[in-house]
């Protein structure tokens, strides 16, 4: 009987590493529309987490007085209820809040989170390079960070036990989805002097020659756009015509809702 009962603890699947999170979402945020124009998938990155490690807290920090952020607060609070308002009220020091709270919150869960085995920091600034550093070499920890590609302090990603940016890489598309989506904008707003039509080819064609980029490229990211619902394909007979046509429509609520389009 014990025999049986020790084969199936050995049977049983590893638990996962347990983890806590601390999220500086004005770099998030403010990074990701800077340089990439997405917002961030705050979602998705928590499905994320969750499919690698036991998610024992998930915290994010921000001045949600910015008017930027602080329609953000509905989405961060579909993940988490643990955000912390960083708004500096001080009329004589100047200097942001949230790198020095953020720090604060990690040195203590530090001390006290004894049964945490990895600590990750979604932030790109160097500040952050002590912490981790101290999380590693004192406490033993794996300490993982996550940045907006492009906006990651060199010293941080050293020191870091692992770094991913986002998005990822292998978003290498987005950029061509941008190109395509804008150029349905601009058909959209000017169809009110003249019906346009956009379908496949054409579409293909005018945005590689606007973009000085491969049709090729732009045909392959224009199918991956059909294939998810962000445009639909409906066949219309343009006036004056004999034969009907698949012309393309932009969901642009779920372009938006994505990321992959702002206004």
């Amino acid at each position: 009987m014990l025999s049986i009962f020790k084969r199936r603890q050995k049977q049983q699947k590893p638990s996962k590493p347990r983890a806590i999170a601390f999220v500086d979402y004005e770099h998030w945020f403010i990074s990701l529309d800077k340089l990439h124009r997405m917002r961030p998938d705050i979602k998705d990155w928590r499905d994320e987490l969750a499919s690698k490690y036991e998610l024992k807290e998930l915290i994010f920090f921000a001045d949600f007085s910015n008017p930027l952020i602080r329609p953000e607060l509905a989405r961060i609070r579909e993940v988490s209820n643990y955000i912390i308002e960083t708004q500096n009220t001080s009329s004589s020091f100047k200097k942001d809040f949230t790198d020095f709270i953020m720090l604060d919150h990690i040195y203590q869960k530090a001390m006290t989170a004894t049964d945490v085995d990895v600590f990750i920091l979604f932030t790109g600034d160097g500040h952050f390079n002590s912490v981790t550093n101290f999380l590693i070499s004192q406490m033993g920890k794996t300490v993982g960070v996550y940045a907006v590609r492009d906006a990651v302090s060199s010293q941080l990603r050293n020191t870091a036990s692992f770094t991913v940016t986002v998005p990822h890489e292998d978003d290498s598309y987005l950029e061509y989805y941008r190109m395509i989506l804008r150029n349905m904008k601009y058909l959209q707003s000017n169809s009110r002097k003249r019906r346009s039509y956009p379908s496949f080819l054409p579409t293909v064609q005018n945005v590689a020659r606007i973009n000085n980029v491969p049709q090729s490229a732009i045909a392959d990211a224009l199918q991956k756009l059909i294939a998810n619902g962000y445009i639909n394909q409906t066949h219309e007979r343009p006036h004056g015509s004999s034969r009907s046509i698949k012309v393309l429509h932009v969901n642009w609520e779920k372009c938006r809702a994505d990321g992959i389009y702002t206004d």
